[in-house]
């Protein structure tokens, strides 16, 4: 099939569950045509080379748009957990702190803020409950952003829990004990799951703040979890490639089981080796085989690719509106997304907008062009906003003599107009006053607002279109 068909075989087949089930009546006999799937072992494999082709093909192009977020989570836990070459190994349940604001050698994940500190740390609940400790702080704004191995997001932040913090208490999915006194109960929805903290800092003593609050929070597994990092056995090394992907999924899969309503969709792998019986095996495939799965996922890894700039909605004015982190079954979101970055937040904690174009819909190209970006009304927010600029061709942060990455409502020198208006000008040649610097070649914007008002959620306020001159 071609990609298009093989796109709308995946929506449906997260549809399906739901709209199948119909209301029976009561019987004491369970009819044979009802038994679920596990009973009768392996689907069929079709014996002609051509259709087992054409079925391996079709199957791990949907493998990997479903678990591309997941694979590219697991490189990062590879790294933080296993690697001990690593510059940010830590093992589980252990913060690895940046101590400055990233620049364009930020090597973590793609397309970070420079706002404000990060932090990371792996945390296994395997085999039980972790507690997560938040001291008080003054700064402007937090979060312990939480990913499941998925990619799907939660926050313990300024903006849910407060500047007074709190206590919480990690669990599995279907843990039933008891919650201690004190603690605040936070279920995850995967064994393995990422914190990426964020602490606010711009000027020097925000950052010395900053840092003070990162040696604050603290994870600390329960009694039933103590010295877990040390006895877990490394998983296998992520590897390029389709082996390497499915062998990673299968992995995934058997650590973390799959999110409700995902029973049918999952099954459909273990014609690929994945989430079977036996552990992934590319041994089982034939050399026919082995082409068809490397097609399938090529064709998907390249959708991806070629649909990053088609993250979020439309405005109007050469902006889109990043609908980030509230995935369900929109797998082909949830794998674009991660594969532009990871860390992406729902908008009620950070609202941003994505431009790779001007407001007549060519590239932004700072070899091309001059650009303003005008705000008449600076984005509404209760934190803070940034407008920070890209190189398109790396997804990096742009080297420049400044070493400015960003502005925002807290750069040095800004200059506001009488009126409260903002002007920025995008440009590769030096300005004199809020330039924000621009590579000789194409280059994407992203502008982000912190604990965003409600006239931003709802659309009344929209970001200008950015202007060649």
């Amino acid at each position: 099939m071609i990609v298009r068909d093989r796109l709308l075989a995946l929506g449906l087949a997260a549809l399906l569950p739901g709209s199948a089930i119909q209301a029976q009546p009561v019987s004491t006999v369970t009819p044979e045509a009802s038994r679920t799937a596990a009973a009768y072992g392996d689907d069929l494999m079709p014996l002609d080379t051509k259709s087992r082709a054409d079925l391996l093909r079709a199957t791990a192009f949907d493998a990997t748009i479903y678990g591309m977020s997941a694979y590219l989570q697991y490189e990062q836990l590879y790294r933080q957990v296993f690697d001990a070459r690593a510059s940010n190994h830590t093992g589980y349940n252990r913060f690895y702190h940046e101590r400055d604001l990233a620049g364009p050698d930020y090597e973590t994940f793609k397309v970070p803020n420079t706002d404000t500190l990060y932090s990371t740390a792996w945390i296994d609940l395997s085999r039980g409950p972790v507690e997560i400790a938040i001291p008080a702080t003054s700064l402007k704004y937090y979060t312990l952003n939480i990913f499941d191995i998925f990619g799907n997001p939660s926050n313990l932040s300024s903006r849910t829990v407060g500047f007074g913090g709190g206590r919480f208490l990690v669990v599995p999915p279907g843990w039933t004990g008891t919650v201690p006194q004190g603690l605040t109960l936070f279920r995850a929805t995967s064994v393995q799951l990422w914190i990426l903290m964020r602490s606010f800092a711009q000027s020097r003593s925000d950052v010395a703040k900053a840092r003070t609050f990162q040696n604050g929070v603290t994870i600390t597994p329960t009694a039933a979890t103590t010295g877990a990092s040390a006895s877990t056995p490394a998983p296998p090394a992520p590897a390029p490639h389709a082996v390497g992907f499915l062998r990673a999924l299968d992995t995934i899969l058997r650590r973390n089981g799959h999110l409700p309503g995902e029973e049918a969709l999952v099954s459909r792998f273990r014609p690929l080796g994945v989430g079977g019986a036996k552990a992934f095996d590319p041994a089982m495939f034939d050399p026919a085989a082995q082409t068809a799965i490397e097609a399938g996922y090529k064709d998907a890894v390249a959708l991806l690719n070629t649909s990053k700039a088609q993250l979020g909605m439309p405005t109007g004015s050469g902006w889109m509106k990043v609908n980030k982190g509230e995935y369900g079954f929109n797998y082909v979101r949830r794998s674009v997304t991660n594969t532009a970055g990871l860390g992406a937040n729902v908008r009620e904690e950070n609202a941003s907008y994505t431009a790779f174009t001007d407001g007549s819909g060519k590239i932004l190209n700072g070899a091309t062009s001059r650009y303003t970006l005008h705000l008449t009304t600076p984005p509404p927010v209760d934190a803070f906003w940034s407008v920070t600029l890209y190189d398109a061709e790396t997804f990096a942060l742009y080297p420049n003599p400044l070493k400015r990455y960003l502005i925002s409502d807290r750069t040095p020198g800004l200059k506001v107009a009488a009126d409260g208006s903002i002007v920025i000008h995008l440009q590769h040649a030096m300005t004199k006053e809020n330039w924000l610097p621009a590579p000789s070649n194409p280059f994407f914007v992203v502008m982000r607002a912190y604990s965003p008002e409600a006239a931003m959620l709802n659309g009344q306020w929209l970001p200008p279109a950015i202007v060649a001159n």
